[in-house]
């Protein structure tokens, strides 16, 4: 770890501990196409005693093919003592600064709108990622017959001791549950043929080490945080896209998260990939899980996810012309409507609007333009569902939970994964959310 900053004053290769790029681990032999580009973008805030080892973690990726791109969020500590350093000793990395503190959500803008990769990975400038994280994501994204809009891997947990946890809870109560389990949704890439490049597969039982989660279900939160996740290009321009930016500070990653899961849904794998380090300043977590007490703020947690959901919600109503022509009307309804029925999760704030209408209150107020758009029927439609969903969840929110349901559901999931029935196994994850 960088604990003696004045290093970087001088940009001298013998001063400064770099490492070179890797070239990766793939055979020598010419393939009939060419591996995807994968975009790493390090966004940074004051992480400069940090920010070096992430940008290794990222060069000595055992994937040939990287782009790394730094974007810089107006740091007021060292960072640009570093960032100096590393322009000089590796120049193929793309550097962008913000000249104010723009937030979290506007560094994966700039990032995203500096990358070029089909498949793209944002890298918190505090974490780093194990050397195999990008071909295994890249070996599952191959492998999967349903083409999601991000894969998650596991993470572990260090502390100034070192690692102290290699789950991330709810991530791990997710896989442990059996839910998503999708065997026939999944044809291991290196079997085909000569197609994958490398000795062999990082992942030799990756029909069960990989759980869907499949587009228009939401739920709890259970994938990574940024760092463990790796999105595909055509996903994020649904949310990403466009000239404008987000007036989201804070929680970009529940932003991106939470939409791509919802218009594109995602694969979990059941692997730990990434370092999150635990540090004392970080953005959500205390210190490492442990069960039975809260690691970090649990009113900043919900936070996050309310202003996420009313974030996706504008996002939808916004850009609506160009989301209805990528998604198809009926999608682009369902989707809404996912989102209504999904508020019931959310907590609302006093000192916020509340959820439940905020649907509504957007399509009421651009009313001439999702209608000109969805066409007059669809947009009544709509309405109408929207509404019905309310009044519903309402009802539902004040009922007391059925005990007798997830005992249920367990079993299903137990049962249709030892027996391989995945008409049983849907049952159960239908059951689940009962």
């Amino acid at each position: 770890m960088l604990e003696n900053f004045t290093q970087f004053r001088e940009a001298d290769d013998k001063d400064v501990d770099f490492v070179e790029p890797n070239p990766g681990r793939a055979f020598g032999g010419r393939l009939a196409y060419e591996l995807p580009l994968v975009s790493v973008v390090i966004t940074n805030y004051n992480y400069g005693r940090f920010l070096l080892e992430a940008l290794n973690s990222a060069l000595t990726q055992t994937y040939p093919r990287i782009e790394c791109i730094i974007v810089d969020d107006a740091s007021t500590d060292e960072s640009d003592l570093v960032l100096r350093a590393i322009r000089a000793r590796h120049p193929q990395v793309a550097i962008v600064a913000h000249a104010e503190n723009l937030g979290q959500t506007a560094a994966f803008h700039t990032g995203f709108a500096a990358s070029s990769g089909a498949y793209v990975v944002f890298l918190d400038a505090d974490d780093m990622l194990l050397p195999n994280f990008v071909e295994t994501h890249i070996f599952v994204h191959f492998s999967l017959r349903t083409a999601v809009g991000f894969t998650s891997s596991d993470m572990l947990q260090s502390t100034n001791e070192g690692v102290v946890r290699t789950s991330w809870s709810a991530f791990g109560d997710f896989i442990a549950s059996g839910r998503g389990v999708r065997k026939e949704r999944l044809r291991p890439f290196h079997l085909c043929g000569d197609l994958w490049p490398f000795a062999h597969a990082p992942l030799d039982d990756v029909s069960a080490r990989v759980h869907f989660i499949d587009a228009h279900e939401l739920g709890d939160w259970v994938y990574a945080p940024t760092s463990g996740n790796c999105f595909r290009r055509d996903a994020l321009t649904l949310l990403l896209g466009g000239g404008g930016s987000m007036p989201l500070r804070l929680h970009g990653d529940t932003y991106l998260n939470k939409g791509v899961r919802l218009l594109s849904g995602v694969a979990l794998i059941d692997a730990p990939l990434t370092i999150y380090r635990i540090h004392g300043g970080n953005g959500f977590a205390g210190h490492a899980e442990l069960c039975g007490v809260h690691n970090a703020d649990p009113t900043k947690a919900f936070k996050a996810e309310y202003f996420a959901w009313r974030a996706v919600v504008d996002r939808l109503i916004d850009d609506v012309g160009a989301l209805t022509d990528r998604l198809g009307v009926d999608r682009y309804v369902s989707a809404l409507i996912c989102l209504q029925k999904s508020h019931i999760v959310h907590p609302d704030f006093r000192e916020n609007e509340s959820l439940s209408r905020y649907i509504e209150t957007r399509l009421a107020a651009q009313a001439d333009r999702i209608r000109a758009s969805l066409g007059a029927d669809a947009f009544a439609e709509l309405s109408r569902r929207v509404t019905r969903a309310r009044k519903r969840h309402i009802g539902a929110k004040r009922r007391a939970p059925r005990a007798w349901v997830r005992p249920i559901a367990e079993f299903c999931l137990t049962f249709g994964r030892l027996l391989s029935l995945p008409g049983l196994s849907k049952i159960g994850d239908q059951l689940w959310h009962f």
